[in-house]
């Protein structure tokens, strides 16, 4: 029995011994003008992406005689730094210092992605494609409260009256947000006595009726005429949706035969929050309520029972948009949660970096005492967490049906 140990604890350090080094830096910056303030090395790092969600970053920066003269104090001031992760030269994660806290040997951080910035930002004004509610009609770009109508253009117009206030702008380039737009118009109004917040009005415009998928994506501008790289934070969005088919992206994540990238996996399902029925309910009060229903009327006449949810969508008053979100909800929630996740290599294949949230993969589980019948799907990616703690990158993928 010990030497069966001795000899199946050599395969795994060799194992791990020929899981390749990365090279991670990890720059400490101004939120407001990304200025470099430190480099700091980190430990116990995780960070995370998430589909039209905000990723987060944990981990612990050390307080010792080579971190004192970078000032670290300074470089992770909670609310007023943003960090990022470039891994091997790529810039692969970005956003802001939002918790420090005490810890071993230094301090632990929290950070979010730059879209949190925006859970804290709200519109103060009156702002609507409506101009009938409106005392000054001007374009938001003009000083006014009118927004462009094509939903693209709303999420600029929301981002672009952020930018304009004292101390709002965080240098994130919303260029890409111009035209062409999706072709898709909203009706929407944003009263400024509700102070609505801006990243949940982006995110309840992206999950309506052809809806679309955003983020605030961060790189390396290409060096060109004798210029160095700079970073950027860039807004993005795609219509109708991020990512790739599985027949496009060709990725397969695998398990079974002593081979394959999958190392473990959870692939439950829940049929609690099933609904063959959904109503979404909007602004007003009484019978004068705006009220929506959308079924599934498929399932119904296959067998399946009425199961009835509810959501509010708050003072929304248009009635399409109403409609829209009620329809979203029951796609998304017109079959029982299938939302597996697996641990995978980050230097197996496919490898860390030639996926992204939005991206559809196949996933194959052969037979075991898991899965005796073994199990496959193609599946969405929706968050991607890398950990480089005690040992090789790992990376957990939490995927929903394609």
């Amino acid at each position: 029995m010990t030497a069966d140990l001795t000899a199946l604890s050599a395969q795994l350090f060799a194992a791990a011994s020929e899981q390749p080094e990365h090279t991670y830096t990890y720059l400490f910056c101004d939120l407001r003008t990304d200025t470099l303030l430190a480099e700091l090395p980190l430990s116990n790092v995780s960070y995370s992406f998430e589909l039209n969600g905000i990723g987060t970053l944990r981990a612990a920066v050390p307080y010792n005689d080579e971190t004192f003269p970078l000032d670290p104090e300074t470089a992770c001031t909670p609310g007023r730094t943003a960090v990022y992760v470039d891994r091997d030269g790529v810039l692969v994660w970005g956003g802001i210092v939002w918790t420090r806290e005490d810890t071993a040997g230094g301090k632990s951080i929290q950070a979010s992605e730059f879209l949190s910035y925006f859970q804290h930002r709200y519109v103060k004004k009156t702002l609507s494609t409506d101009t009938s509610l409106l005392i000054d009609p001007a374009f938001v770009d003009f000083g006014g409260q009118r927004l462009y109508a094509d939903q693209k253009f709303i999420v600029w117009s929301l981002l672009r009256y952020a930018n304009d206030q004292p101390g709002g702008n965080i240098n994130i380039d919303i260029n890409p947000l111009t035209s062409p737009g999706h072709g898709i118009t909203r009706t929407v109004t944003y009263f400024g006595y509700e102070r609505p917040e801006i990243y949940k009005s982006i995110s309840e415009l992206a999950a309506a009726d052809n809806g679309f998928d955003f983020t605030i994506e961060v790189g390396w501008t290409s060096a060109a005429n004798n210029q160095a790289p700079v970073r950027y934070r860039r807004a993005k969005t795609w219509f109708p949706r991020r990512g790739r088919t599985a027949a496009e992206s060709g990725l397969v994540f695998s398990k079974g035969g002593g081979y394959g990238s999958i190392l473990s996996y959870d692939w439950p399902e829940d049929g609690t929050s099933l609904v063959t029925e959904m109503s979404g309910l909007g602004a007003g009060s009484g019978e004068a309520k705006i009220v929506k229903t959308a079924a599934a009327q498929d399932l119904i006449d296959s067998g399946w029972p009425l199961l009835e949810g509810v959501e509010s969508y708050g003072d929304l008053t248009d009635e399409a948009q109403v409609q829209g979100l009620t329809n979203a909800d029951l796609t998304a929630r017109s079959q029982y949660t299938t939302q597996p996740t697996f641990e995978v290599s980050a230097d197996g294949d496919p490898e860390f970096g030639s996926y992204s949230v939005g991206d559809e993969a196949l996933f194959v589980i052969d037979p075991e005492p898991q899965s005796p019948n073994g199990r496959e799907g193609v599946l969405r990616i929706v968050t991607i967490e890398n950990t480089s703690v005690n040992g090789p990158e790992r990376v957990r993928l939490t995927c929903v049906a394609a």
